[in-house]
């Protein structure tokens, strides 16, 4: 077995969001209750995620991936925020946070790829399992 790597609270929140992300970006009806709903359990995994990180930091990350992930979860905080004000009657139907909320969401679709890129690449040009560590916790 190899060294644990990723405790399992982290890998759950992961594979929360990440499910959260590609339901609500690809497959439920933008405005709808499970929309908005999905979209709070995303951010709540994510402010979890940030409090469990500041105090239990994970440090093997690699630096570029770093700054990935802070954006990814700057993008998420972002869409929450821009969706929790389009339901409140003084902001419905206004155009500009809608315009917002499909930037942060566009980001945040890039963002994702780019992190999938990194996964193949490490996986296919590097030779490495690092992928296994958010399925195991452990690195092959």
């Amino acid at each position: 077995m190899g060294e644990i790597r990723l405790p399992l609270i982290f890998r759950v929140l992961h594979w929360g969001v990440a499910i959260a992300v590609i339901l609500n970006a690809f497959i439920l009806e933008e405005g709808k209750q499970a929309h908005r709903y999905l979209g709070y359990i995303a951010v709540s995994f994510v402010l979890l995620r940030l409090l469990i990180h500041k105090k239990n930091p994970i440090t093997h990350y690699n630096p570029k991936a770093k700054y990935v992930y802070w954006l990814m979860w700057t993008a998420i905080i972002g869409l929450a925020t821009t969706g929790f004000l389009m339901g409140l009657d003084r902001f419905f139907g206004n155009d500009l946070l809608e315009d917002i909320h499909e930037v942060f969401s566009n980001i945040l679709i890039f963002l994702s790829l780019l992190h999938l890129g990194g996964v193949f690449f490490d996986a296919y040009k590097m030779k490495r399992r690092t992928w296994m560590v958010m399925i195991s916790g452990e690195k092959e």
